[in-house]
């Protein structure tokens, strides 16, 4: 007997001696097996020695050696992994239900101190030497040998016949079945029978839609339709991972939602966690469905689902699967300080860093009195030796009439601090000082000076972030929920001539259709960060985010800037959101739907709501008028404000207004071609002082590999990695778009696993004297320094043209 293997694209290596004659191709590889013995042995070592993704594309044929039809072979051929399942697991082609035991998870319900609401009934499949497989192990094997639907069917029964005998009447019992299963023509009809035999009613049926391979969600919608029909309620599993995404869950008419457990899994320690939970449960309460959190172990994650609202759940916590359904599970937790649950604090002791005036400890008296006169509101200087601090040069010292050396005139360094000191920790350092506070001194982990920070603001600060943290939205950071309904109602009451500015994005459903929501979230945060940079220093002013892509400015004054402050939000939001849209739909100026539909790009409609035009009553009037100036915006195309008076003033953006964030920020990467780059971690930490909206730069050779480790901003250690040297960069857009045209680079606005905040990435050439490509320095920027840059005044120079 002989055993033919072949893979697709690539012949697959010989292990072993082959017995192929001179008709057999070389791509194809043939071993002699005197027996079914030997052909195991030959099929284990092939798997043991090669890739999975190599055996996923090979085929096999096994027979006596001589001339055979192309029908014969044909009829014979199979996907490697079929055949060596079934060799290596016969078993799998006999009775199934010989093998199969179902086990049974109880499912919690919080809101009754975790009563035993239902069980999920799951797969354990028993091999003949008595291992016992995993419900996902099971079907993979099945899969193997064409036989998923078969046990899928058999579970079905069992977890029926396992609800009949074991588990009350009333009590849901959540079975999984697969999407190709509930698509054959007879499954509903065997499954209402069979709960007939059982003598179960419809509705303690739950049928669970699990992730097997991508159906289109509307073939999936009707089936589901007519299975709710019959009584029996629909969950959908994973949702947030998977083939189980938001659109399924659009069309879907599901009674439940199993949230993955890898989102749930330490959701409250994630930014990009937390606003992808908190979209689901929104989601899934707009469409009337109940989320049950799955994979539940840690007492912080169970905390963490409750403060969500969350009503059901299960995991190991509460109790593993058994054979027999549990009666009793593990209590729920104790609710304490030490697994409060809160949304993740975003206070970074970074936002609140200023470089301070800093003089190298070998600086001639005479000039360091000069650098005092030219700053005369700088109370005092850090002294550096080779960039560490070593003292304190205070103003009232430096112009004695002594002309010691500098060291000599330095008071000793305040309290020094890191980037990662948590908010408690400063709290508890400020609460034990004693005497003036003097500034006090940030160094990177390895005493690398980055800047200085005044004490009374970050308490400050902490003070106004611990009382409204459960209050502020977790993309934007800016207040939200009771407190800025709160303070809306406040307002209006206090203040007949209270301005309000209603911010929201055109079109913005529409473009999460076609982008997705994490392009969706990124324009968002964009426009929030806009917004927050254009007022954050004007006094009398909140922003709010009434959620989704509704912003508000309470405004306890008419301020006579703000329709120009207002044009500045939409031209920075033209000028930006540029990275949130594919090339082809700003060549054309609008994006298509699948409906047919075409929306325009990058458009904001403001609406100024005036106390002056008729008292405010509260925030739901405040609404109705915002609603009906907006209205009259909408009808317009692009972006438009509508301020409220007799009739409505309408104010159309400046077309030609213009936005050299970009130039700045190449100018500033075009600056780091004159310093000295080198394998050392610091040698451009003063770059990062000057220009802090750079979190990390990196150099590429001409072939595409990194030259050193990366250069991380001080403000960013502990959440980029260092190191990054030698490795092949050759195949990121931002090499190969410098390499073939020789410009400079902007990327798409992305969402950074490293630091779980929206950024994009620039790159720019580095020529050599004879005009060749010498290297290409990248940086990444985030969204709030985007928004930054582009509030700021225009920069004469020019800059290297865009690729």
């Amino acid at each position: 007997m002989l055993l033919y293997i072949k893979t697709l694209n690539s012949p697959l290596p010989s292990i072993g001696e082959t017995n192929a004659s001179e008709d057999v191709p070389p791509a194809i590889m043939v071993y002699p097996c005197k027996d079914d013995r030997e052909l195991l042995q030959t099929l284990d070592k092939i798997a043991e020695e090669y890739p999975e993704q190599l055996l996923d594309e090979a085929y096999v044929w096994y027979g006596q050696d001589g001339s055979h039809g192309v029908e014969t072979l044909m009829a014979g051929v199979m996907p490697f992994n079929t055949f060596y399942a079934r060799m290596r697991h016969p078993w799998l082609l006999d009775d199934l239900s010989r093998h199969v035991e179902m086990h049974f998870q109880p499912i919690v319900d919080f809101t009754q101190n975790g009563k035993i609401f239902g069980y999920e009934a799951l797969c354990r499949l028993l091999d003949p030497d008595g291992n016992i497989l995993t419900g996902e192990e099971a079907f993979r094997l099945a899969r193997q040998v064409n036989r998923a639907v078969d046990l899928d069917m058999v579970c079905q029964d069992l977890a029926l016949a396992g609800k009949a005998s074991a588990i009350a009447d009333g009590t849901p019992l959540f079975i999984n079945v697969l999407p190709q299963t509930i698509m054959r023509g007879d499954w509903l009809a065997l499954m209402l029978e069979a709960l007939d035999r059982h003598g179960i009613e419809h509705r303690d049926v739950v049928i669970e839609i699990v992730e097997s391979e991508e159906v289109s969600p509307d073939v999936l919608a009707r089936h589901c339709d007519a299975i709710r029909t019959q009584g029996l309620r629909i969950a959908l599993d994973d949702m947030g991972s998977g083939f189980n995404g938001l659109s399924t869950l659009a069309v879907v008419k599901a009674d439940f939602i199993k949230i993955d457990r890898t989102i749930v899994h330490e959701a409250q320690g994630s930014r990009v966690r937390t606003v992808l939970l908190e979209a689901i449960i929104s989601m899934a309460q707009r469409l009337g469905c109940t989320i049950v959190a799955e994979g539940l172990e840690r007492v912080e994650d169970i905390t963490y689902c409750q403060d969500l609202g969350l009503v059901y759940a299960q995991g190991y916590y509460f109790a593993r699967p058994e054979a027999v359904p549990a009666q009793i599970v593990t209590a729920l937790p104790a609710r304490d300080e030490a697994h409060r649950s809160s949304i993740p604090d975003e206070f970074r002791i970074s936002e609140f860093v200023s470089r301070g005036i800093t003089i190298e400890v070998n600086t001639p008296i005479d000039q360091a009195r000069s650098i005092f006169i030219d700053n005369p509101d700088v109370a005092c200087a850090v002294v550096l030796d080779n960039l560490r601090p070593i003292g304190l040069l205070k103003r009232g010292k430096v112009f004695t009439y002594r002309n010691d050396a500098l060291g000599n005139y330095c008071d000793p360094l305040p309290r020094m601090i890191t980037s990662r000191m948590p908010s408690a920790s400063l709290a508890r350092g400020l609460y034990l000082e004693r005497g003036e506070v003097e500034p006090w001194i940030m160094v990177s982990d390895d005493g690398v000076y980055v800047g200085i920070v005044h004490p009374l603001e970050i308490m400050s600060q902490i003070i106004n972030r611990k009382t409204s943290s459960g209050n502020l939205h977790p993309l934007s950071h800016l207040t939200t929920g009771p407190t800025l309904r709160q303070s809306l109602d406040v307002s209006l009451r206090n203040d007949p001539n209270t301005q309000l500015v209603y911010i929201d994005l055109d079109h913005f459903k529409a473009y999460n259709d076609r982008y997705g929501f994490i392009r969706g979230d990124a324009m968002i945060r964009l426009l929030s960060e806009i917004v927050r940079q254009e007022f954050h220093n004007k006094t009398g002013v909140l922003v709010g985010h009434i959620g989704g892509d509704d912003f508000v400015l309470i405004l306890d004054h008419e301020d006579p800037s703000l329709i120009n402050l207002l044009l500045n939000v939409v031209s920075h939001f033209q000028t930006l959101a540029v990275h949130l849209y594919d090339s082809s739909d700003l060549e054309r100026g609008f994006f298509t739907t699948e409906d047919g539909k075409d929306h325009p790009v990058a458009s904001v409609s403001i609406a100024v709501v005036n106390g002056s035009q008729g008292r405010i009553s509260n925030s739901v009037a405040a609404a109705e008028r915002a609603a009906s100036l907006k209205k009259i915006g909408k009808s317009n195309i692009g972006s438009i404000i509508v301020v409220e008076s007799q009739p409505p003033r309408l104010i159309v953006p400046r077309s030609d207004e213009y936005s050299d964030w970009q130039s700045r920020a190449l100018n500033a990467l075009k600056l780091l071609q004159t310093l000295p780059r080198n394998p050392d971690a610091h040698c451009l930490d003063s770059c990062f002082a000057d220009y802090p909206f750079f979190e990390v730069v990196f150099e590429l050779n001409p072939d595409g590999s990194q030259r050193y480790a990366n250069w991380i901003n001080p403000n960013m250690y502990g959440k980029i990695k260092a190191g990054g040297a030698s490795a092949d960069r050759s195949q990121q857009t931002y090499y190969t778009a410098v390499r073939d045209s020789g410009n400079a680079y902007i990327s798409s606005i992305y969402l950074s696993t490293a630091t779980e905040d929206f950024c994009l990435t620039v790159s720019l050439p580095v020529f050599d004297a004879a005009g060749g490509l010498s290297s290409i320095l990248v940086a990444d920027i985030n969204i709030a320094a985007m928004a930054m840059l582009s509030s700021l005044p225009a920069e004469p120079d020019a800059v290297p043209a865009i690729a």
